[in-house]
């Protein structure tokens, strides 16, 4: 009976020393600090009805919302039969860049590159808070 007690209060006190000292490291809160902010604009763009064989490409908007220069530095995409290109990498306060998406239906064959399609662009950037973020594509191909 002894050892439980014990065996409980080491427990009890290991807890409330992690727990002190998760609560003692300073975190990153937005809205405070010289940081850069990631914001993309629309998150999602569907393309509707795309005959199969054709590239859909669309501009989405990447705007440093924050007060540190944004880097972006990598862009990745769910799928081959889809690109991403920033024209800056670099983005400072307030400004934007343009992420040109493109989907090449024709480079999925068979079966399964037809019909409701969905594509996943994935941004990692400088922005400490959110360091991915995702855009979606939609498509129908026909």
């Amino acid at each position: 009976m002894k050892t439980k007690i014990v065996f409980v209060l080491v427990l009890v006190v290991l807890g409330l020393a992690g727990y002190g000292y998760f609560k003692s490291i300073p975190g990153i809160e937005p809205g405070t600090g010289n940081l850069p902010q990631i914001e993309i604009t629309p998150k999602s763009f569907d393309f509707g009805e795309v005959q199969y064989g054709d590239i859909a490409e669309y501009s989405f908007k990447i705007k440093n919302m924050g007060s540190a220069v944004l880097e972006i530095k990598r862009l990745a995409t769910s799928c081959g039969c889809t690109s991403a290109e920033i024209a800056e990498k670099q983005i400072n306060p307030g400004e934007e860049a343009e992420l040109r998406v493109a989907y090449d239906t024709g480079a999925m064959s068979g079966p399964h590159g037809k019909g409701p399609q969905e594509r996943i662009v994935y941004i990692k950037s400088s922005d400490p808070i959110n360091p991915q973020v995702e855009v979606m594509i939609y498509a129908n191909v026909k």
